[in-house]
């Protein structure tokens, strides 16, 4: 019944968590890991009447709610009763969950909230009482309220939600001590640590093995998640930017970025901006920047959110719970004609659906993990995309077909006070590698060392051009390092050769095409010697 619901994919992820106690699953953001989780959790229900404990781990409270929301609609939409409890300090409110109900004919158990260990044995003893399976809902912060409350009573599954986050110390030294008969790990971005006995998810005494992965490319290609594009956008703001003034043109440079961004998409879609925060200070300065204000009185909505007083939960101009700030970007996030900019540090990066995102302008470098998580936020398809692609009117390859084909990255070109070239989009195209990603004609605008349009009669690209001139290079190198490892690659295929009987290698030579001296001749002796002509 339940697993008519699935996608191919989320069918398979479903059946690795079936065969094994406990594992990693893998999966892009936006390819719909927490419908897995509560399909398992849903199962293994239907398949246990009564009394059994569940639990579903997240990094953050506000992450903990949408989780609550989804596995509380897959359940009561599959006619699943059951008594659910959040163990966090964010409180809980039940509007939302209430219209949930209404739309059901199942019996209603109450969901609480609390952080007490003695209210945790309390929710467990009333669904022991009334033979109802329990799930807890925490973050990985409280989960060891849970297990000071459970006494002796096992706990069924537990269900971790952006689990790299269990790497950090005072995670997983919690997390060791709550038992269970069954444990898995959801995280688009595993981590690991250089010893397989650490803290780092190469651990499988501890994660175990990785059971199911599905790639980028491999969402991208079944039409799950849409494929990256770079956008680098020169800094207009009337004179060259270094690190030191940045700060007074930043509402300048952002409102640049999101107009340039809103000329690349689709007349269907109005541009809406996740902006990847350097800290504290940029939501401040955007707050009160003459080109935000400017913005929201034509008509667009700015959202700021951090643990602060000054920001808060910031809505134009108002401040709000959290709860109520997702659900307003939640609300202004699917409608087709608002138009939109997000600015966060770390609080939007794990496992919040924000439909509708187009675009992310990166005020700062990021490691690999946060940045594929970021970038996961504006890499859903269009509701509409995604409809026509299920009913095979278009095919993911379709790009002109499509309302949203590509999710961009916004780079502006600043110059800094020691840097004279775009060093952090070298590191965005290593980290796009998994998603098949060609820089060569990924980038906006084009340029990759062959195209010279502006240039003078000898092909140079003018010293004004300066964008173009360092994105020729940037590709330059890349393209170089990539054609490099492929040849080392294949060098090391060709001379792997077992030995034979006598101890001996054999006698090989072939030529292998070297990228900058082109084709070489290469021979090995018996004895190992290796001869390059």
């Amino acid at each position: 019944m339940i697993l008519d619901k699935f996608y191919d994919y989320q069918l398979e992820a479903f059946e690795a968590c079936q065969q094994n106690d406990k594992g990693i699953v893998c999966m892009p953001t936006g390819t719909g890991k927490t419908f897995v989780q509560a399909g398992v959790i849903a199962n293994d229900i239907l398949e246990n009447p009564g009394f059994r404990m569940y639990i579903v781990n997240a990094p953050r409270i506000m992450l903990s709610f949408q989780l609550l929301e989804e596995v509380f609609k897959f359940n009561t939409s599959n006619n699943i009763d059951a008594r659910y409890m959040a163990v966090h300090s964010g409180g809980m409110d039940q509007t939302d969950l209430d219209k949930f109900r209404a739309q059901t004919d199942i019996e209603y158990s109450q969901i609480v909230s609390s952080t007490s260990p003695n209210e945790v044995s309390e929710m467990i003893q009333k669904a022991k009482d009334q033979n109802q399976p329990l799930i807890f809902f925490s973050t990985y912060n409280s989960a060891l309220r849970i297990e000071q409350g459970r006494h002796d009573e096992p706990i069924n599954i537990i269900m971790n939600d952006e689990s790299h986050y269990l790497v950090q110390e005072r995670f997983n030294t919690d997390f060791n001590k709550i038992v269970t008969e069954r444990k898995y790990f959801f995280t688009a971005t595993t981590k690991e640590t250089p010893s397989d006995e650490g803290l780092g998810m190469n651990n499988v005494g501890f994660y175990g093995e990785r059971i199911y992965t599905m790639t980028p490319a491999e969402a991208i290609k079944r039409g799950k998640i849409v494929r990256p594009r770079v956008h680098v956008v020169s800094a207009d703001t009337g004179q060259v930017l270094t690190q030191e003034d940045l700060d007074k043109n930043l509402g300048k440079l952002v409102m640049n970025s999101f107009n340039e961004h809103g000329k690349l998409l689709r007349h269907s879609v109005k541009a809406k901006m996740l902006i990847a925060a350097s800290g504290l200070e940029d939501m401040k300065l955007l707050i009160r920047s003459k080109e935000i204000k400017d913005f929201m009185e034509r008509g667009g909505k700015f959202y700021a959110v951090a643990s602060d007083q000054e920001v808060n939960n910031y809505i134009n101009g108002e401040r709000v719970g959290r709860r109520e700030f997702l659900k307003q970007l939640q609300t202004d996030g699917s409608n087709p004609d608002q138009e939109l900019i997000v600015i966060h540090y770390d609080i939007l990066t794990e496992g919040i659906d924000v439909p509708g995102l187009t675009g992310v302008l990166f005020l700062r470098d990021q490691r690999k993990a946060k940045f594929i998580q970021t970038f996961g936020r504006v890499a859903r398809l269009h509701p509409q995309d995604r409809e026509r692609i299920a009913c095979g009117a278009i095919t993911p390859d379709d790009l002109w077909g499509m309302h949203k084909p590509y999710a961009w990255i916004i780079i502006p070109a600043l110059v800094r006070e020691d840097d004279d070239k775009l060093s952090n989009l070298t590191h965005l195209i290593e980290e796009l590698r998994d998603f098949e990603f060609n820089p060569a004609e990924d980038i906006e605008p084009k340029d990759d060392g062959r195209n010279t349009n502006g240039g003078d009669e000898d092909g140079i690209v003018p010293e004004d051009n300066r964008v173009n001139r360092l994105i020729a290079q940037e590709i330059e190198e890349f393209e170089h390092r990539i054609e490099e490892e492929q040849f080392i690659k294949l060098f090391n295929e060709k001379m792997n050769q077992d030995v034979d009987e006598d101890g001996l290698l054999p006698h090989l030579v072939f030529s292998i095409e070297h990228p900058d001296l082109g084709e070489l001749q290469v021979e090995q002796d018996p004895t190992g010697t290796i001869y390059i002509k």
